[in-house]
């Protein structure tokens, strides 16, 4: 087998970036970003086997690298004792959510791939994947504080459905909108407090 070039594999990385930013995944051409990089169309499919493949590269570190990270946050609260979980229920997040408006700018434009490019690919419905998530632990979240929450028809899956996605489409406007990370910080915060009234509302929960 042919050994690949050495730096092939990022020139074609940063012009594929600048290709699918521009014009999005469905539209972007791998001819444009093989000829961008000084390279054949074939070292595209030789490295990473087709357009899915160099937009998978370039952007699920970054996605995967969230996903893990919030669900070691959730695992990390849920592992309190219920009494813990009762009295920092309002709190626990404040920290937790400057720290992810951070993972996020500290991969901007990998974000913004996802968010605002990715139509055609398979990292539609990333957003999705973190409702899912933080639904699985508000569920545990309920049981083990004793919330009357769903037995009282307060809550049901598909409000919940609803409340969460509302909440990550909005945190991640900041990314879709290309505000500074400083206005994201305070979006994101104002957000959570309005977002804190409601689920006080609803929970009900007493430490």
């Amino acid at each position: 087998m042919a050994k690949l070039r050495e730096g092939v594999s990022d020139r074609l990385l940063d012009c594929a970036r600048e290709e699918f930013l521009a014009k999005g995944y469905e539209e972007a051409s791998l001819r444009e970003i093989a000829q961008n990089a000084g390279t054949s169309t074939g070292s595209i499919y030789t490295r990473f086997k087709d357009k899915a493949g160099l937009f998978d590269a370039l952007v699920s570190p970054s996605v995967q690298g969230l996903l893990a990270w919030f669900r070691g946050e959730e695992e990390a609260f849920r592992h309190l004792s219920s009494c813990e979980q009762a009295l920092q229920a309002y709190t626990y997040g404040e920290k937790r959510f400057s720290q992810f408006v951070d993972y996020v700018y500290d991969r901007f434009d990998d974000f913004r791939l996802v968010l605002c490019c990715s139509q055609g690919s398979g990292y539609m419905d990333f957003i999705e994947e973190l409702v899912k998530t933080d639904m699985e632990y508000t569920r545990r979240f309920i049981q083990e504080t004793g919330s009357d929450a769903f037995t009282s028809g307060r809550l049901e899956d598909d409000f919940m459905h609803m409340l969460t996605s509302a909440f990550y489409s909005g945190i991640f406007e900041t990314v879709v909108h290309n505000m500074s990370r400083q206005k994201a910080y305070g979006y994101v915060g104002r957000l959570r407090r309005f977002y804190i009234c409601g689920w006080k509302d609803i929970l009900r929960i007493s430490p």
